[in-house]
């Protein structure tokens, strides 16, 4: 049984990493990119520890992760989510904002994302 996410709730967009940019700083930068519920993409650069899975140097990119979010709103089929406090914008320190697909959220899973969890995001980035 799938759980079902709500206003509020804290979730995995799924997404691609695309590579590893650096070890400096520890424990290393990559690069990710999702696409929002238009088609849009987006990237976003941060430290390995901040998306889901091991994310390692040697990974086979570009692989399946995730991103931390909370969901803001959702409406029919579409979720407006922020990104944790570890991925922000600027000196504000505003969160990362997107409206994404609902079937694109998975419940937190302490557990790396699996191919066949992400299969949709590699999918929708390869197009």
């Amino acid at each position: 049984m799938v759980a079902m996410l709500s206003k509020g709730d804290s979730c995995e967009l799924l997404a691609v990493a695309v590579s590893w940019l650096t070890d400096d700083p520890q424990p290393g930068i990559v690069l990710v990119e999702l696409l929002d519920a238009y088609g849009r993409p987006h990237q976003l650069v941060g430290k390995s520890v901040y998306f889901g899975g091991e994310l390692l140097p040697t990974s086979p990119y570009p692989c399946p992760t995730s991103i931390r979010c909370t969901i803001e709103d959702i409406n029919d089929d579409l979720a407006t989510v922020s990104t944790t406090d570890l991925l922000t914008d600027g000196p504000a320190h505003l969160p990362f904002v997107f409206e994404v697909l609902l079937d694109l959220l998975v419940p937190p899973n302490p557990q790396p994302p699996n191919a066949s969890t992400s299969l949709a995001a590699t999918v929708r980035l390869a197009e």
